[in-house]
């Protein structure tokens, strides 16, 4: 049985259809099943229940695009604040590095576990700028900070005359 004669009885079986216009509405109806379900790549229910849902959604769809809008916006303050953060943490870490070396060279002594500190800290400023190119600080004077607390470090190290940390205990008499 062809499509034809699916048609022909189709039309047969049903009342007679009172206008041309639903006649042919009728057999636009079979045809774009046909073809939707046929192997050919057109889908004419898919475009047609794709136009109609975008106007169905139309205000749905302008609403979403005005929050996409304001999502994208957030999105870049909040790496703005990111890279303020990191900006200001890596400011912390220098000041901790001069401050370190200053007491240094006002004759504080410090511990192993200080220098061990101090010398993390270095590593973790060292690979921000390894990480990152940010021209908003320049790194000329902390290099020589840096050296001077790994020089400092292993000349305690060679010579191992860290300062020693005292616990004192608190005793009941």
């Amino acid at each position: 049985m062809g499509l034809n004669e699916l048609i022909e009885t189709i039309l047969h079986q049903l009342h007679p259809f009172e206008s041309l216009g639903s006649t042919l509405l009728f057999i636009g109806f079979v045809l774009c099943t046909c073809i939707q379900i046929s192997p050919i790549k057109l889908n004419p229910w898919d475009v047609l229940l794709g136009w109609i849902g975008e106007r169905f959604n139309s205000g749905m769809n302008k609403k979403i695009d005005k929050i996409d809008a304001r999502v994208d916006k957030m999105e870049k303050q909040i790496d703005e604040h990111i890279k303020n953060n990191k900006y200001d943490e890596i400011l912390k870490k220098r000041q901790y590095l001069v401050d370190f070396v200053t007491e240094g060279v006002n004759g504080k002594r410090h511990t192993k576990e200080s220098f061990e500190t101090a010398l993390k800290v270095c590593d973790e400023y060292e690979q921000f700028f390894k990480d990152n190119k940010d021209n908003r600080i320049t790194n000329n004077v902390i290099n020589s900070t840096i050296q001077a607390i790994r020089t400092k470090y292993e000349e305690h190290l060679l010579k191992a005359d860290f300062a020693v940390e005292e616990h004192y205990i608190n005793q009941e008499d």
